[in-house]
């Protein structure tokens, strides 16, 4: 008989359509605390596909944008820390203290406020978080990661944006070439990479000032950094529709196909009697 192979058929589409409980995302797996009183370091595993990503809007005075979408789906400690100093106006008037070019343009020193450029560099918020790792960010061009000192859960409000590639800064590669820990990327910018470059170019001392041989000549001051709730998008970077932002990351068929395997089932059915 024809129709039982078509019945087969017909019901193998059914089932591809119903959501599986084992989709969901990984969770976080991170190493237990030594000597410090909090986890020193958070490896996370894999990114989260169903986080939606925020955006930092970060207004340079006299150069322009730079737009940077915040993995809050790889390294969400790091995140959170940034938006919050950002939303709370921390980063407002704060001028980028190194820029490097062909490495990186660094800033997020509250001390660049003060007259003095000898103690840039050496300040920070009140808070400390742990080195957030994930294997999937990494430094990339463009890539923004935290800065912090030798102990591995400094960081706390400077960061950094990549001028060209710059791998050797990620933890895998120090880890397995000294036994260091890398740095955290939370971030890359998406719009505005040549107004970072710019920066990272910028004129600096030299050797005029060797102990400012890195700091810029003029200031270049962030007047504001806005954070922006992104769009859900799917794994291939498009834009969910209601449907699938209610389904998650799901595969699923239309209604429609189901309708038409049980209308063609039928009338095959019908049409043998």
């Amino acid at each position: 008989m024809k129709i039982l192979p078509l019945a087969l058929l017909s019901i193998s589409i059914i089932l591809l359509s119903l959501p599986s409980d084992g989709d969901g995302p990984a969770e976080s797996q991170t190493l237990e605390p030594t000597d410090s009183p909090y986890q020193e370091v958070v490896y996370t595993e894999q990114q989260e596909l169903n986080v939606t990503n925020r955006l930092a809007v970060i207004e340079v005075s006299g150069w322009g944008e730079i737009v940077i979408e915040l993995y809050d789906n790889m390294a969400p400690i790091t995140t959170d820390n940034f938006a919050d100093l950002a939303s709370s106006g921390f980063y407002d008037g704060i001028s980028f203290h190194r820029c490097m070019e062909g490495f990186v343009a660094q800033t997020g020193d509250p001390n660049t406020r003060n007259n003095n450029p000898y103690d840039d560099g050496m300040g920070g918020s009140s808070t400390t978080i742990p080195l957030e790792i994930c294997p999937n960010a990494t430094h990339i061009d463009g890539a923004v990661g935290m800065a912090r000192s030798s102990e591995p859960d400094s960081a706390s409000s400077q960061f950094y944006i990549c001028d060209g590639p710059q791998h050797e800064l990620d933890d895998s590669e120090r880890m397995e070439n000294n036994g260091d820990h890398g740095y955290a990327v939370f971030g890359v910018v998406i719009e505005g990479l040549d107004v970072a470059k710019s920066i990272a170019g910028c004129e600096t001392y030299g050797n005029l000032r060797p102990l400012l041989s890195n700091h810029p000549v003029d200031d270049i001051v962030m007047t504001r950094v806005t954070i922006i709730e992104g769009e859900p998008i799917d794994v291939m970077g498009e834009k969910m529709s209601p449907v699938e932002k209610e389904g998650g990351n799901t595969p699923f068929l239309p209604i429609s196909t189901l309708s038409l395997s049980f209308l063609l089932l039928s009338f095959l059915f019908h049409r043998r009697r």
